[in-house]
């Protein structure tokens, strides 16, 4: 199958008006009319191999591109081709907003009205949709012979892949998390039937949100399927579902669930080696440094899962990964800046913590002063001029550490040490490198957490953390877990002199607290209001204090 991202824009757009001539409904939107007039129909789309892959691969583009501030507004990477990234982790506390562009998730002053909320939910279930319409149209050609049935098997596992990372997106910020209550609160509407009718369209109106564990239970059951469908081929595109990026999904999903047993059966599929580790699947291994794992536009042999982003398609300088986070100009320092907007700055929080190592190459070639803000950024994306840095869903990087997290906390202490050292040696000084059992216990799993701060920062996945382990009593980010205080650099609570490599949070850095405990109001995000004005079932299952 060809990689639709790769396509040339006349192409991509036929691919994306197919798609929506499946019935797409853009989610929370109140967009109803499930047949629009310039798409083609269902029936021609699904007698015909070439439209069926294009319909297929118009799916990763609803996961890249999105909407904002309505259909005509164009995307800001809404929800995988950066807006997932972008928001993950201006919801933490290792970042900083540096120009207000982020002020509303940042400083956590949502409403059921907030864009950043609203579009959110409804690309992630306008993906659904288009996952569940085009599922319901291949398994419908392949019953008229139309394509083969592993043909069949194999898109319906990418589309059932899609399916659950999209779920997994709304869970995480919609719901409490799974560690809380062991799933049993509040879910989101897990949508694995089309919208493509006005009766359907009524009948998805009365859906509940059911239990966190209904949704858990239903993405694991995707991935599995994806997992059984997928290629394992070391040269399968990493921006398509493989086999790989199903396991390493659900290794995350078991992650968020506190079930390290569960972590650690799909991490074993991914990780042969006692020390070295590859992946017998799909061809995964650890690149030299942290540096050559970003590559902008393209993947590496560590990539698991990444969304494609293009000089014709792309977030546009408000919300593409290498203008959020790249640096304004070029700085006063040797490194080369990429003129971006730095919206997203590195938090003193993180780069004056004290396990963040002083001669870390993940500081010292990763990060940079800003040549106009008084900040230093991430320097992980490179190509602020056309937006063509592609987004990193899932790195090889993340299932060792996640490995290494579940086997420290069964007690295989001398697993998880060697796991978190084959992602740390490679950017620390060898005098900072962890001797065989030196550490054990409780402290090995908070280096594990640290270590999952400095190497993912600026990927996303910060928020995810923070809500696993909220409830935690040991490992919660604040004593009673919460949302922790962050420094703001809209509001000129540091200067470029702040920054000092091992100096902690000291008294002048004191963190502005952003109504965050885990069980308040604002810890979770509302339910859109064009949902709950449109859907009476959601409207009377909102999130308490909205």
């Amino acid at each position: 199958m060809k990689n639709f991202m790769s396509l040339g824009g006349a192409t991509r757009r036929k691919a994306f008006t197919a798609t929506l001539g499946l019935g797409l409904l853009l989610g929370a939107c109140n967009v109803t009319n499930v047949v629009p007039q310039d798409a083609l129909s269902e029936t021609a789309v699904y007698t015909d191999p070439a439209r069926i892959a294009l319909a297929v691969t118009g799916v990763y583009n609803a996961a890249q591109v999105g909407f904002y501030n309505g259909t005509s507004g164009g995307g800001r990477g809404y929800p995988f081709g950066a807006a997932s990234t972008d928001l993950g982790d201006a919801r933490g506390e290792d970042v900083t907003d540096m120009a207000g562009f982020f002020g509303i998730v940042f400083r956590n002053n949502i409403t059921a009205n907030s864009p950043n909320i609203v579009y959110m939910w409804a690309n992630c279930y306008a993906l659904i949709n288009q996952a569940n319409v085009t599922i319901e149209g291949i398994q419908q050609a392949a019953t008229a012979g139309v394509i083969p049935a592993a043909t069949e098997a194999g898109y319906e596992g990418e589309m059932r892949f899609l399916r659950a990372l999209a779920h997994m997106e709304l869970v995480i910020n919609f719901s409490k998390p799974y560690t809380d209550g062991n799933g049993n609160n509040a879910g989101v509407p897990y949508r694995d039937t089309p919208i493509n009718t006005p009766e359907a369209l009524g009948a998805a109106g009365l859906v509940g949100r059911g239990l966190v564990s209904d949704v858990y239970t239903k993405m694991l059951a995707d991935l599995d399927f994806a997992e059984a469908n997928l290629s394992s081929d070391a040269g399968a595109l990493k921006t398509h579902a493989t086999k790989a990026a199903a396991i390493a999904l659900k290794q995350r999903l078991h992650i968020y669930q506190g079930d390290w047993a569960g972590a650690i059966t799909e991490g074993n599929k991914l990780i042969s080696g006692t020390s070295t580790f590859t992946s017998p699947i799909n061809g995964l291994v650890l690149m030299p440094t942290q540096r050559s794992a970003f590559v902008g536009a393209g993947t590496t042999n560590e990539s698991i899962f990444s969304i494609e982003n293009s000089n014709i398609s792309n977030p546009g300088v408000n919300g593409a990964i290498p203008n959020v986070f790249g640096s304004a100009s070029t700085p006063t320092d040797s490194i080369p800046g990429i003129n971006g907007r730095s919206l997203l700055g590195v938090s003193p929080i993180l780069y004056n913590a004290p396990f963040f190592t002083c001669n870390d190459l993940r500081r010292t070639e990763m990060m940079q002063q800003d040549g106009v803000r008084p900040c230093y950024v991430i320097r992980k994306y490179l190509d602020a001029a056309t937006s063509t840095d592609y987004n990193p869903i899932m790195r090889y990087a993340e299932v060792l550490l996640n490995q290494a997290e579940a086997q420290a906390r069964s007690g295989n202490d001398a697993q998880g040490l060697a796991l978190l050292n084959a992602v740390r040696n490679r950017s620390v000084a060898a005098t900072d490198q962890y001797a065989a059992g030196s550490l054990t216990g409780t402290k090995l799993v908070q280096a594990i957490l640290n270590e999952r701060r400095i190497e993912f920062v600026g990927e996303g996945l910060r928020w995810g953390d923070i809500s696993r382990l909220a409830t935690d009593p040991v490992y919660a980010p604040i004593p009673g877990g919460g949302i922790p205080g962050k420094l703001n650099g809209q509001a000129s609570q540091f200067t470029i002199a702040s920054y000092i490599c091992g100096a902690g949070a000291t008294p002048k850095l004191a963190a502005v607290p952003y109504k965050g405990a885990a069980n308040s109001t604002l810890f979770l995000w509302p339910i859109p209001s064009t949902e709950t004005q449109i859907n009476p079932t959601l409207a009377g299952q909102q999130n308490p204090g909205y």
